[in-house]
């Protein structure tokens, strides 16, 4: 990830992802989804377990794989049991 530099940049990208989920949500919507029963979930998914970089040497030295690389950061969407793909 990268660092912002001012609050008014974290702002923005905050309103932007709002805007974001709100258009999926509405898309869903008319798709007819029955959204009373929305959950959303984070998620990260680390580095492979091959992976041989310094935070990876660490979870391996320590013992614990959640100090490994991230190599993504998003959220999936569940309705009713279905599962949708990482936005």
């Amino acid at each position: 990830m990268f660092k912002l530099k001012s609050p008014s940049q974290q702002e923005q990208i905050l309103a932007l992802a709002m805007r974001q989920i709100e258009k999926l949500l509405k898309e869903m919507q008319n798709e007819g989804k029955d959204l009373s029963r929305l959950k959303l979930k984070k998620f990260q998914k680390t580095h492979h377990i091959d992976c041989n970089c310094k935070l990876c040497e660490v979870a391996k030295t320590k013992n614990d794989p959640r100090l490994r690389g991230l190599s993504e950061d998003g959220f999936k969407v569940y309705v009713n049991g279905d599962k949708k793909s990482p936005q």
